[in-house]
């Protein structure tokens, strides 16, 4: 009985994995948010962290706080993927298209496996009328994805984001014979 009861106490005591964590990143934007800071309070270094605050921020429509989470993380890391990745997101967002190129260029010199920079880096150019440099971007990002699904990264995401490219091809099409 004693034993029995020993045993009850030590597994309770013991760390369980829970998805409901801000290391995960399965949190709602609402909650994420608040966990983020209270994580990027305690551990101002903790660039993981204030990268997914910034992207919570960014989903959240808070820009001008997105962008202070990015800039504190490039002054930690100046060659942080993610963060010049993020800053594009959020000049594409505020439709600082010049800006938010240069970010994204930065990005892709940064990484050249990401399918979605390159994608950024399309949209970019469609929205600025820029029709053919926006093909060849897309079809990079696609080139990108391909060579992720050989290796077998992320499969169902990189399918996900396949089909987001091969959409935005398609309307892209249009465009390009009216040019």
């Amino acid at each position: 009985m004693k034993r029995a009861f020993f045993i009850i106490i030590m597994v309770m005591t013991l760390p369980a994995p829970a998805l409901a964590h801000p290391e995960t990143g399965f949190l709602p934007d609402a909650i994420a948010e608040t966990e983020y800071k209270m994580v990027v309070q305690i551990n101002p270094a903790d660039i993981a962290t204030r990268n997914r605050l910034g992207i919570v921020l960014y989903r959240k429509n808070k820009l001008k706080e997105a962008e202070e989470q990015f800039r504190e993380i490039l002054k930690i890391a100046p060659r942080d993927f993610d963060a010049h990745d993020g800053m594009g997101l959020v000049k594409i967002k505020e439709r600082d298209f010049p800006t938010a190129l240069a970010w994204v260029q930065k990005a892709i010199a940064l990484s050249e496996a990401d399918t979605m920079v390159r994608y950024n880096l399309g949209l970019i150019y469609e929205m600025t009328g820029r029709f053919r440099e926006a093909d060849g971007a897309y079809r990079q990002a696609l080139a990108v994805n391909d060579r992720n699904l050989q290796k077998g990264v992320n499969r169902d995401l990189e399918a996900s984001k396949r089909k987001i490219i091969e959409i935005a091809l398609t309307g892209l099409k249009s465009k390009l014979k009216v040019q």
